[in-house]
């Protein structure tokens, strides 16, 4: 008998995980900083790049690129980290490479 295969609800399931360019340069912008060692908030990157960043890092949050921690702060998902190691081309490498 095969087990059953575990599905997260629809609600936590990423709907989309392809991202637009703005996008991905956001994504580069916030792997650099956490491979400076930086736990950025959205506070901290909207401060930085101005409060028109804070649409694109919600639809991050909701793709499922981008986690935030009980400390408010951002990080990446399996899925961003994932994507980010596999297209250093674009981000630059993963957080601690």
């Amino acid at each position: 008998m095969r087990p059953a295969r575990l599905r997260l609800p629809a609600h936590c399931r990423p709907t989309d995980s392809h991202i637009a360019a703005e996008q991905e340069a956001l994504v580069g912008h916030f792997t650099a900083r956490l491979q400076a060692g930086d736990s950025p908030t959205d506070d901290d990157l909207a401060e930085e790049l101005g409060d028109e960043v804070r649409p694109q890092l919600s639809s991050l949050v909701a793709k499922g690129w981008l986690v935030v921690d009980a400390e408010r702060s951002l990080t990446l998902s399996r899925i961003g980290q994932a994507a980010v190691s596999s297209r250093r081309d674009v981000f630059g490498g993963g957080p601690g490479q």
